[in-house]
């Protein structure tokens, strides 16, 4: 029973009732090692607005369980993170819609050298911040790896980055043998009034799968920045009130071997290409590879 007051506190604690064991988790696709974590549990958050004070954490955790569907949690401070989860494994998280108005993200994914986040679902209603500041949905792979997992998620609103994939850190002590961020499927119904809607890092960063809908709609915003290798892009584009002036692409330097299937067709938009090679590939109308690496100008 929550009191509206600091109620990631018995979110937190609902969380803590699990169970821990020692199980196997993938170092690499052909290694496992063994860590310690909360396993096999499940817990529902009945539907209703939960006032978070605090950031709320989800521990490294195997075969758990989140459904919270019909919930909003709004985090009240300015600063820090609403929602982060550590290591998962096979794990099934279901949020409402998470609200913030914090320089932080609204819901991160940040494992620790504990544990990597590994083959699990993601889901949520909401993101919705406020002022175009901060990250709805993060993947921090900074210190462990972000890998296999699926993203859905209907709306993501009022962000300076919609959507943020990082590229991996230089790490000494984590267990997996390479820094990486890769083969995670996003669906995202509808990302819009951010800086920028969804930006995709390089290092480490690759076989992403995207299904988006994208606005550039505040003005000098763009659409998608592309940093990653071997991405597959899926794109519903616009840029609202703002053809031709804000970039509905970019591809940031590091891009390669990437498709983008875009509609509109990308010829419609104004986007740039910095990637310095020749290896991405754009769906619909042949486009004449802009000079100077910029298109739309």
């Amino acid at each position: 029973m929550c009191d509206g007051r600091d109620d990631q506190e018995e979110l937190a604690a609902s969380l803590a009732r699990a169970k821990r064991e020692a199980v196997r988790i993938d170092v690499d696709p052909k290694t496992q090692t063994t860590v310690d974590c909360a396993v096999n549990h499940a817990v529902q958050w009945l539907p209703g607005v939960y006032r978070l004070s605090g950031t709320l954490e989800v521990p490294d955790a195997a075969n758990c369980v989140i459904e919270a569907e019909g919930t909003v949690l709004r985090y009240e401070p300015q600063e820090g993170d609403a929602v982060v989860i550590r290591g998962m494994n096979r794990c099934r998280y279901r949020f409402g819609t998470i609200e913030s108005a914090t320089s932080g993200a609204a819901l991160k994914v940040a494992p620790r050298e504990t544990m990597p986040a590994l083959m699990s679902f993601v889901d949520f209603a909401g993101l919705i911040g406020q002022g175009a500041q901060g990250i709805g949905l993060h993947l921090d792979p900074t210190e462990e790896n972000v890998c296999v997992n699926r993203f859905v998620g209907t709306d993501v609103m009022g962000f300076d980055k919609g959507v943020l994939v990082g590229g991996a850190g230089g790490r000494t002590n984590a267990a997996s043998t390479q820094s990486k961020c890769d083969t995670n499927w996003f669906w995202l119904s509808y990302v819009r009034m951010c800086r920028t809607c969804v930006e995709e890092g390089s290092v480490g960063v690759d076989c992403s799968v995207w299904e988006v809908n994208v606005d550039a709609s505040l003005p000098d915003s763009v659409a998608i920045r592309a940093g990653g290798l071997y991405g597959k892009w899926y794109v519903i584009m616009g840029t609202y009130t703002f053809e031709k002036k804000n970039k509905a692409l970019i591809l940031e330097p590091g891009a390669r071997q990437c498709v983008f299937d875009v509609h509109p067709p990308l010829a419609d938009f104004a986007w740039e290409d910095n990637s310095g090679n020749d290896t991405n590939v754009i769906g619909g109308p042949r486009l004449s590879r802009p000079r100077a690496a910029a298109a739309g100008r």
